[in-house]
């Protein structure tokens, strides 16, 4: 799977070549951010070419569930990029919430120089010792569950992805299930894999300006790995026809667009029914 999701990822030259454009976009902005003063709102102009570039990595996922030879869609749409980059930052957004709402008020108390036994300080010994020992559990159950997550949010936005519903990231039980199976497990580590080696050297080439198109292939190639195993472990089949750069909401045939969400919810309940 690494070398079939990096020929994958670099098939289709108009899309790396755009791909990659919004890579190089979004980095002065997020340079931006990390400035102090005003130059920092800048940071929110970078916001649309992120989520078309999130919305894309979507697509990939959506055209490579059960396909043995996907090919890199194409980049049109805008609009429906917007709408499923928004979608899967939703996804993340609450999966990752519950270990935020414990760890994140945890982790500015020890930034600001402030740790638990500061804050019971006033309260009975015994108290506050019952005190100190809980916070301690509840933040390691809080990192299991970020970790358990971090893990899990790809099978819930291919379930996104898969369905075009965002109930379907949401249905614990399969996403769960999908999580558990090997061949998951397998595109995760080589997922995990291809992140280690491909994304610093994109980073260490972006002086060249190909980091930039590294960036895009490697995002892809990863997007790749979790369709394939997602797919493969929870059964999916294909939902949408093989990508092709016609453009439009239909053919000359009439037949929906690639990934027209009537045709993908309708596959999608006619496997429900048997």
């Amino acid at each position: 799977m690494f070398r079939a999701s990096l020929s994958y990822a670099v098939r289709r030259g108009r899309a790396v070549v755009a791909g990659g454009g919004l890579v190089l976009v979004t980095f002065p902005f997020a340079l931006a951010a990390a400035v102090e003063g005003r130059l920092r709102y800048l940071a929110l102009f970078g916001l649309l070419p992120w989520l078309l570039l999130r919305g894309y990595y979507v697509r990939v996922i959506r055209t490579t569930v059960g396909r043995e030879h996907p090919t890199l869609p194409p980049f049109d749409r805008p609009r429906r990029l917007l709408r499923d980059g928004l979608g899967s930052l939703i996804v993340a957004g609450c999966y990752l919430l519950p270990g935020a709402v414990v760890l994140g008020p945890l982790a500015y108390a020890r930034a600001v120089g402030t740790d638990v036994g500061t804050l019971v300080g006033g309260l009975p010994s015994p108290v506050a010792d019952v005190a100190v020992s809980a916070t301690g559990v509840v933040v390691v159950v809080a990192l299991m569950y970020s970790f358990g997550a971090l893990y899990t949010i790809p099978v819930a936005v291919t379930r996104f992805a898969h369905a075009d519903r965002l109930r379907a990231a949401f249905d614990l039980r399969r996403v769960v299930a999908g999580a558990l199976t090997e061949d998951y497990a397998v595109a995760w580590g080589i997922s995990m894999l291809l992140q280690a080696l491909g994304f610093p050297l994109a980073y260490a080439l972006r002086l060249l300006l190909v980091g930039f198109a590294l960036h895009f292939v490697v995002g892809a190639a990863v997007r790749y790995c979790y369709g394939q195993g997602v797919g493969a472990g929870l059964g999916l089949s294909p939902v949408v026809p093989d990508p092709s750069p016609r453009r439009g909401r239909s053919d000359r045939r009439g037949r929906p667009a690639d990934d027209d969400p009537a045709r993908v919810r309708g596959a999608d309940r006619e496997r429900e029914r048997t």
